[in-house]
């Protein structure tokens, strides 16, 4: 008996002196948000407005104390048993350790304007070891903030004199520690508390998310390896446009997608040329008509009024990974994005394949950065692309971006890109052509070439635009990000004037659009990072026209494809695996069709549907303006939570089992005879 009661003295003194050094940890943290609100608020240029939710923050930061304590006690307990020595030791050190963790991610958020979570895992080393030297804020300071207060907190720990908790407050210290571990309400985010993305955002503790987010990915990953990738195949989709034809290949469907394009065009007897121009981080947020940040794309606004515009065009991704595919072939994502598959990518037919295999075109990309970024130049090199140029390939004559502070440049500028592929097509106009580039510069560390004087071009437009003292309050805080957009623009009126000088343009379809919207102007809302412009331009329009109906990235080549079999160009495949269902001419705002979205590369959390859309378990109104609200219509949620179970696990069983077309498609692969 006395032996059983020592035992518990020595858990119960173990407890309160957990407890007694959890108070240090409690502060340590709020001591984190109490330098974000001062420091990092302000240094980074957080939004006018963002305090009171900084403030709020703290009831999350207090979440996370209570959950990093439940995780540690019986470890800590359990250890205190043989040595409290130890114990003290090993509270120290993972506090330690989560506290900088804490600060590396608020470290994270202030640059990315995002918090980072399970996305981390979808990059290689070299990919995460390119982003960090690129960017323009790396500075020696905050580090040596974060060292000194981690030695100051191993300081105070080392002196801590414990205090004699009384037993009540032990036992409420326990309750609490245990139910910040349920699943209750009051402890997750509700989006409706916000203004906007950015808020809740800042609110939320950085560690918190990432632990979230990362424990959310690797259960997830667990269940569907149980499930078996057990999915739905429907004799028809939601609306009804197609048959799934083989159960075995779940996107599989006869090829009736509509020729919505061709009574818009005039084509001639030869084969059009195609050029895609995907554009860095351009979102509707700030090019456009009624961009609500006002539009700093005056070129290729006034472009808009001789095209087909879709002012609610939504990318696929949050980040470039998927712009590629879902463009080139509207394909599924795959685990981590499709390309990201590598030389295990599953047969697949694309816009590029059919032309070269149909039609004897050639084709190019030209990109100012490193191809092999996101598996770009692999996804490329599958579909017969004739030749990439990258930064390793430009030669001589062309001048990369101003490099960061640590010395490092993604590549060449946006009119460096245009210039070199200009210089390539002049003697090279024999065969039809389908060309690809891809912008660069409206990435961080956003240094573009006389930037000053893009900065004052910025300045000058956003006090000349009708804006609300708010909003050109929020552009200010953002004019290096700005100047890119002007900058963009220039250089897409460059590569205009000078293409408008070849035989050839007019005979080319220009197809412009963004890859996403860029993080670093911080989003408003869960579906305004997808939000981004869809331009379709060619001296063989008949007319201008635009659309507010929604369409995707998706979208894009399943229409090519029709137009081009409606005039004979190419005969277009009997089945394909298209995961759009082409691009809708409506001039009023809708959306007929069903589409999953991928913000990172670890995480499908969103699907829309309708003018409905599920975010990240939330189920939000879609309004004409895409402005979104949170709604409460549980069946609506459950259906739509159901079509994206069921898109994810068609995705990974196609995508990993080399579902998704069939031997008999194979003649419109490149690799296919």
């Amino acid at each position: 008996m006395g032996k059983s009661t020592d035992s518990l003295h020595l858990i119960f003194r173990s407890f309160r002196r957990f407890a007694s050094l959890s108070t240090i940890l409690a502060t340590m943290i709020l001591i984190v948000r109490l330098y974000e609100l001062v420091i990092t608020s302000n240094y980074y240029n957080y939004p006018p407005g963002t305090l009171p939710y900084l403030l709020f923050g703290l009831k999350y930061d207090l979440i996370l104390f209570l959950r990093i304590s439940a995780l540690l006690v019986l470890p800590f307990l359990l250890i205190a048993y043989f040595s409290q020595k130890a114990a003290r030791f090993f509270f120290i050190t993972f506090s330690v350790l989560l506290v900088l963790g804490n600060m590396l991610l608020l470290k994270y958020f202030s640059t990315s304007m995002v918090p980072l979570g399970a996305d981390l895992f979808g990059y290689s080393a070299e990919e995460i070891k390119q982003t960090v030297q690129v960017s323009g804020e790396l500075k020696i300071l905050p580090f040596i903030f974060m060292a000194l207060f981690l030695l100051y907190m191993v300081r105070i720990f080392q002196r801590h004199v414990y205090y004699k908790l009384k037993p009540w407050m032990l036992g409420i210290f326990c309750l609490l520690m245990l139910a910040s571990l349920l699943p209750i309400p009051f402890l997750k985010q509700q989006p409706s508390a916000y203004n906007n993305e950015f808020s809740m955002f800042a609110a939320t503790n950085k560690l918190n998310f990432f632990g979230e987010s990362v424990f959310n990915h690797y259960l997830y990953k667990g269940k569907q390896q149980e499930q078996n990738y057990t999915f739905k195949v429907v004799n028809k989709t939601e609306d009804g446009a197609f048959a799934y034809i083989d159960e075995d290949f779940p996107f599989l469907r006869t090829e009736t997608t509509p020729d919505v394009l061709s009574p818009y065009f005039e084509l001639g007897q030869t084969p059009p040329n195609f050029v895609f121009i995907i554009v860095e981080s351009l979102g509707r947020a700030y090019s456009g008509k009624d961009a609500y940040l006002g539009s700093f794309t005056p070129f290729l606004d006034s472009l808009t009024q001789h095209s087909l515009y879709w002012e609610n065009c939504l990318s696929t991704s949050g980040r470039t990974f998927e712009v590629l595919p879902s463009t080139l072939a509207s394909l599924p994502f795959g685990k981590n994005g499709f390309a990201e598959l590598g030389e295990d990518m599953p047969d697949h037919i694309s816009l590029i394949s059919l032309l070269k295999k149909e039609a004897g075109y050639k084709s190019s990309f030209v990109y100012g950065g490193e191809a092999h970024f996101d598996n770009m130049d692999v996804f490329l090199n599958r579909q017969g692309v004739d030749e990439i140029i990258d930064n390793s390939g430009f030669g001589e004559g062309y001048e990369k971006l101003p490099a960061s502070s640590s010395g490092f440049t993604w590549g060449y500028g946006d009119r460096e890109i245009f210039r070199r592929y200009i210089s390539k097509i002049q003697s090279d106009t024999t065969q039809p052509r389908v060309d690809v580039m891809l912008t660069l510069a409206m990435h961080d560390p956003f240094n573009i070439p006389d930037q000053d004087n893009y900065i004052a071009e910025f300045q000058q437009r956003v006090n000349s635009l009708k804006l609300d003292d708010k909003t050109r309050t929020f552009n200010h805080g953002y004019d290096k990000q700005f100047s890119t957009i002007l900058y963009f623009d220039d250089a897409l009126q460059y590569f205009f004037r000078e293409y408008s000088q070849l035989p050839s343009f007019e005979n080319t379809i220009f197809i412009i659009t963004g890859d996403h919207r860029m993080p670093e102007i911080p989003i408003a809302t869960q579906l305004d990072r997808f939000h981004v412009p869809l331009v379709i331009y060619s001296q063989m329009l008949k007319r201008a026209e635009k659309f507010s109906s929604l369409v995707t990235h998706f979208d894009i080549t399943p229409s090519l494809v029709a137009m081009l079999d409606k005039h004979n160009i190419i005969e277009r495949p009997k089945a394909a695996s298209w995961i759009g269902q082409g691009l809708d001419d409506h001039k009023d705002f809708r959306n007929k069709n069903s589409y999953p979205l991928m913000r990172n590369k670890n995480e499908i959390l969103d699907f829309i549907g309708n003018d409905l859309m599920l975010a990240n378990g939330v189920l939000y109104q879609v309004y004409e303006n895409m402005d979104i609200e949170p709604k409460k219509a549980t069946l609506k949620k459950e259906e739509l939570s159901a079509l994206l179970e069921n898109f994810i696990r068609k995705n990974n069983y196609a995508c990993l089992n080399n579902k998704l077309i069939p031997d008999s498609l194979k003649r419109y692969t490149f690799s296919g005879q």
